[in-house]
């Protein structure tokens, strides 16, 4: 070994406390939802996704980074080195910063503007995408049905690039948002192949859009409160068009 790689070696050494059996015991638990549920913690990854964290008003129990430069500017960070960062990471490809961030309380969702609706959105990726794209165009609440991926799985929250912490989030725990909804008078779509023409539809400003899984589509119990329903014009003849990228497409539309 070099000289010069001596020394880096040595001065990581001093410069990093190794991370306790117990702290990655810890966060390695939080890779399953019942744990996470359990600590009221979740996991983000990526540099993007932890400096929004940091950036917004959620609380952060821990952040931890392999870069030591990013550490001395961030200083409730720890530096820590790429094998301890690759016991703790959730992905199969390792980031260089992860942060374990307190849930919060459900918060309250406006029924006088506009709201999305998931109804059985599984693939993590789906949502997490759905997610950003909703803080991108501007619909800021989202309510998901108990059968919707848990959106405090890593992939999730990874795929949402920091946008989870720029929305409201609401668990339909007892099933009855869309039946309140109705009665608040709400317009309710819903994504269906028989809608009316995306291009030829306006919602109201309180709209509430309905997406339902790509393989499933919108459920009954959900469907039976639906008034107006949208379609995306199939042009090129596919078989079908990805929830999150149908979702998307809708948003802006509607923006």
């Amino acid at each position: 070994m070099q000289k010069k790689d001596t020394f880096v070696a040595l001065q990581n050494f001093y410069l990093t406390m190794p991370i306790s059996k117990a702290q990655i015991k810890r966060i390695k638990s939080l890779h399953q939802s019942k744990f996470r549920a359990s600590e009221g913690l979740f996991l983000v990854e990526g540099k993007k996704g932890v400096e929004e964290a940091l950036a917004s008003s959620w609380r952060i129990r821990s952040v931890y980074s392999t870069q030591a430069e990013w550490c001395d500017n961030h200083k409730s960070a720890e530096w820590i080195n790429i094998q301890e960062m690759q016991q703790i990471s959730a992905l199969n490809s390792p980031s260089e910063h992860l942060a374990c961030v307190e849930m919060k309380e459900t918060e309250q969702v406006l029924m006088e503007d506009k709201i999305l609706y998931l109804d059985g959105i599984r693939d993590p990726g789906n949502l997490g995408t759905i997610i950003r794209s909703a803080h991108w165009f501007g619909w800021k609440q989202l309510v998901l049905s108990t059968d919707c991926v848990d959106y405090t799985n890593p992939k999730v929250v990874q795929s949402t690039m920091g946008s989870i912490f720029h929305v409201t989030l609401k668990i339909d725990e007892d099933e009855s948002f869309l039946s309140r909804a109705s009665d608040e008078r709400m317009q309710i779509w819903g994504a269906d192949l028989k809608g009316h023409d995306l291009r030829k539809t306006q919602p109201a400003k309180n709209a509430l859009l309905v997406i339902g899984s790509e393989s499933h589509g919108i459920r009954d119990q959900s469907a039976q409160w639906i008034k107006e329903r949208v379609n995306i014009t199939n042009i090129g003849g596919a078989e079908s068009l990805n929830a999150a990228i149908a979702a998307s497409i809708i948003l802006y539309q509607w923006s």
